[in-house]
């Protein structure tokens, strides 16, 4: 049997509202992915998140969840078709460019701000690298460092509505000035 333990520092209530949190967004996701009609799959599902708490409810939430957390959940659940038309239109613009007798491509790299918190961090460095065109190399200091395979990806990016939708996820202003490192690979 699983042993419901909290991470250092964290009271038992603490870790009672992880794993239950954890549960509940992993049964979420279950119903939506799975849409679960017989009595036996919607057992089969709260089992699976049963199991999927006990072993990761101390490591999926960086902070211990609260009603902040629901509604950043909430506004994750708007973030995402956002990204899908953003990954979509990356994915037209770089067939525009590979199908190019010229193929246009200006590669460089660009240094962004890095969102405070891992959470962000994390969710911004994917996004980045889940659009085509551009791949997120590393976290230096404060910054991610992203390499742009054309210029309209990097004046997109530098733009920064997709450092602005994660900083609506996590509930974190942006007003960082964004900038290049001025070299190419």
């Amino acid at each position: 049997m699983t042993r419901l333990t909290a991470p250092a520092g964290a009271s038992v209530k603490q870790a009672v509202l992880r794993f239950g949190a954890t549960g509940a967004v992993a049964f979420g996701f279950y119903l939506v992915l799975g849409d679960p009609t017989d009595p036996f799959d919607v057992v089969t599902g709260l089992v699976s998140a049963a199991v999927v708490a006990a072993v990761l409810g101390g490591v999926v939430f960086e902070r211990t969840p609260s009603v902040g957390t629901a509604s950043s959940v909430l506004r994750a659940i708007v973030f995402v078709p956002a990204l899908l038309v953003a990954v979509a239109r990356a994915n037209l613009a770089l067939v525009v460019v590979v199908l190019d007798p010229d193929l246009p491509i200006d590669p460089a790299v660009v240094r962004i701000p890095a969102p405070e918190g891992r959470f962000a961090r994390a969710l911004l460095a994917n996004s980045i690298t889940l659009t085509p065109g551009t791949l997120t190399l590393d976290v230096v200091d404060d910054e991610l460092v992203v390499h742009t395979l054309t210029e309209t990806s990097r004046t997109e990016l530098l733009e920064g509505s997709l450092a602005r939708s994660v900083a609506f996820v996590t509930g974190e202003s942006r007003s960082d000035v964004v900038h290049t490192d001025g070299g190419k690979p």
